[in-house]
């Protein structure tokens, strides 16, 4: 069934849709941008078929932790608090190895206040199953609170991935009392890989999102991966599943290191195989988060037209430099740029963007250079960061020489010292 008023995977990806005439770069080999060729042709543009006079703007938090792992707060408080800040769309993404009140047993919560959830008898495939369905945690369902909620689970065994509309998820107790770090194995004894658990959650018919590459080398449970670790996940799994990656997660300091590595992942896979961008705050406690989150653009508020939106990139991202505390502020939700309407002019070769609340707009294209510069390890900028082709409302794709297979537009709002930012989804190009 066609989620109401949704788009498909075909709509975003109108040139290829359209016909046989773009010529594509093989995946993985980007375009140079400068010189003359033959026309270009907009093959992805997922904002395709919106109808900006209608549509709903809905904020979600798509990364959430509560007391059933490593949070401070309980399900209810942090659904209720971010609905009061105006969020529609909430996922609950606690830890897959986490038991519940991490936070007790760290002696950081007193036993008192931990949750008593999940009650006897314990869920399927407990302790790594979702917190979900709400109820069952104390929290009222998101039908009665006028809410999309998304089941979700974040995998935290190698490189951290967020599970969505799944119930997958891996106990670490298998291992026995080694770290996960020193090797997961399943029931049968078989080691479990990220391209496995890929695997398990598209045969779930669930979707999946890379989490935070940028965290810091300095936790015992986290080891950066260089470049072509990346590549080689988006090229081996199907968009219909690995549908994108965490591009605002961690804070200022790492965003150069995730933006960069969004960027340099579109330079070798645009327009063939879009990433879509995911913003999330990764919020462990409300008194202390980041305010980074997606914005979906929906016919209506349902879980279906949530999973088609994240399919077909009919997102953007919102990250600030400011913070907030969610318990005791939740008006602090700080004005971002507000994106109004996307247009097209095929003829003249334009597209444009329509904003409320907005300065500036920059539109950035592939690297300068898809060659690391520093230690991924070590480094918070260890590769080129896209280059910045154009500022103001509209660009010109066919005229702009640093414009290759794909440009992005990033909407800024100074406030003192703070910007705010809304990232749009990569536009894509073949040659006609």
């Amino acid at each position: 069934m066609q989620p109401q008023g949704g788009t498909t995977r075909r709509d975003a990806l109108v040139g290829l849709a359209a016909g046989a005439t773009a010529s594509l770069i093989p995946w993985g080999e980007a375009a140079p941008a400068e010189g003359a060729g033959p026309r270009k042709v907009l093959a992805v543009n997922p904002y395709a078929g919106i109808d900006w006079r209608r549509v709903g703007q809905h904020k979600a938090a798509l990364h959430l932790h509560t007391q059933q792992s490593d949070g401070y707060q309980p399900v209810a408080e942090v659904v209720q608090a971010y609905r009061r800040a105006g969020f529609t769309v909430l996922s609950i993404t606690d830890h897959d190895w986490n038991r519940p009140n991490a936070r007790v047993a760290w002696k950081e919560i007193p036993p008192e206040k931990g949750s008593p959830y999940p009650r006897e008898p314990h869920p399927k495939n407990y302790p790594a199953n979702p917190t979900w369905p709400w109820p069952d945690y104390g929290c009222a369902s998101p039908e009665k609170l006028d809410i999309v909620g998304i089941q979700g689970n974040e995998l935290t065994f190698l490189h951290h991935i967020n599970s969505y509309f799944s119930d997958y998820g891996v106990w670490y107790e298998r291992t026995g009392s080694g770290a996960p770090y020193g090797g997961i194995v399943d029931a049968q004894g078989t080691k479990v890989t990220e391209d496995d658990q890929i695997q398990a959650i598209r045969d779930a018919k669930g979707l999946a999102v890379i989490n935070h590459p940028g965290i810091p080398n300095k936790h015992a449970w986290w080891d950066r991966k260089p470049l072509d670790w990346y590549v080689a996940r988006y090229r081996k799994h199907s968009p219909e599943c690995l549908v994108g990656i965490e591009v605002s997660n961690c804070g200022v300091e790492v965003s150069p290191y995730d933006e960069g590595l969004w960027d340099q992942l579109l330079a070798r896979s645009m327009p063939q195989r879009p990433i879509w961008g995911f913003g999330t705050d990764d919020m462990h406690n409300l008194a202390a988060a980041r305010q980074s989150f997606s914005v979906f653009f929906l016919a209506a508020p349902t879980a279906a037209n949530v999973r088609q939106a994240m399919l077909t990139g009919r997102s953007c991202t919102c990250v600030s430099t400011k913070g907030i505390n969610y318990q005791d502020d939740p008006a602090g939700v700080s004005v971002f740029p507000k994106l109004k309407g996307v247009a097209v002019d095929q003829a003249a070769g334009t597209l444009t963007v329509h904003a409320d609340h907005c300065d500036e707009v920059r539109w950035l294209g592939a690297p300068e250079s898809l060659e690391p510069v520093a230690d991924y390890k070590t480094s918070n900028q260890p590769w080129p960061l896209g280059r910045v082709v154009h500022v103001g409302e509209t660009v010109n794709y066919q005229q702009n020489a640093g414009i290759g297979t794909y440009v992005r537009a990033e909407l800024h709002r100074r406030e003192g010292k703070h910007t705010h930012r809304t990232l749009l989804n990569p536009f894509g190009f073949g040659r006609a």
